[in-house]
């Protein structure tokens, strides 16, 4: 089944991730950030952007894999519980995926990924940004 609305295809590390476009504000360049004493090793660090502190989380560090590549820039999440940077290697553009959008999993972030989803970049884990925000807010 294909999706009606388009997602933001991006990489990070050797993984393709998508958010819907509508949540993904804008890619930036990842400037230098302030490292946030006691954070999670997945919370890189805040940094300040247009008079707001986002939160710049690696999803590599966050899925469980190494951080396999240096990353530059970050693609900004909104939600109407918060807004997060989420940091990319690359970025593939918009489409539209087709896929099952199941969990793909039942603890920690996997339940915030669904797929197995397909674009025309390749397989991507879908990520629910409403949840996701929420879960990474109280798992700090």
């Amino acid at each position: 089944m294909a999706d009606s609305h388009g997602h933001l295809v991006f990489a990070c590390g050797f993984s393709l991730y998508a958010v819907p476009a509508d949540t993904a504000s804008e890619v930036v360049t990842v400037p230098s950030l302030t490292r946030v004493p006691g954070a999670p090793a997945h919370l890189l660090g805040v940094f300040a952007h247009r008079g707001e502190v986002l939160p710049v989380v690696d999803l590599t560090r966050l899925t469980g894999h190494a951080l396999d590549a240096d990353f530059r820039r970050a693609v900004l999440v909104r939600t109407p519980k918060g807004a997060v940077a989420l940091t990319a290697t690359r970025v593939l553009g918009v489409s539209t995926l087709e896929g099952t959008f199941d969990r793909l999993g039942d603890t920690g972030v996997q339940q915030h990924l669904r797929g197995p989803a397909r674009s025309p970049h390749g397989e991507v884990a879908v990520i629910d940004t409403q949840t996701l925000v929420d879960f990474l807010a109280h798992a700090a």
